[in-house]
């Protein structure tokens, strides 16, 4: 487990030279967001997999006191800089939030929340950063793992995160 006291950061990956190698360069982030009360203790919770569907990655934040909605875009953004971070450059994004990913990143609907817009914007810009990306709505059912991680996260503090390296063959990338 790896654990960060700091807040967000936006980390960017130079781009290789190389063509992708989708078998190492490509995962699906599974992300989910938790809040106990709305707003109550909030976490992020984001998980990586291979293109064989092995776990690679869990990445938990502390959210402190937040909206679920906030907790869902914090999660997203999480899986974003996770995948960023250690080199994937093909991604496939899923997620039981419909504001996330149906309406607002997607632009079918507008933020109008000053905190929203930020953290919409904070994901486009990730997503710009990848070769690849596309998101799209899951039912909750197939979101159980990201779904655990954003349990867990709502018991560490502000800005505290954790990361379980869990894959074979893939090497920390962007460190």
């Amino acid at each position: 487990i790896t654990i960060c006291r700091k807040p967000f950061a936006l980390l960017a990956m130079a781009r290789r030279d190389s063509p992708p190698n989708f078998a190492q360069d490509s995962c699906t982030i599974e992300f989910d967001g938790a809040s106990r009360g709305n707003p109550g203790r909030a976490g992020a919770g984001a998980v990586l997999r291979a293109p064989d569907n092995t776990v690679l990655f869990r990445s938990r934040e502390g959210l402190g006191s937040a909206t679920n909605n906030v907790a869902e875009y914090r999660a997203l953004n999480l899986g974003l800089e996770t995948a960023l971070n250690n080199g994937f450059r093909n991604v496939r994004v899923q997620g039981d939030s419909q504001l996330v990913c149906k309406q607002q990143v997607q632009g079918e609907w507008r933020t109008h929340h000053p905190k929203m817009t930020e953290l919409c914007g904070q994901a486009q810009q990730l997503m710009s950063q990848f070769d690849s990306c596309d998101i799209q709505h899951v039912p909750r059912e197939f979101n159980s793992e990201a779904d655990a991680q954003a349990s867990r996260a709502t018991n560490l503090a502000e800005g505290e995160t954790q990361e379980d390296f869990a894959g074979r063959g893939y090497g920390r990338r962007g460190y």
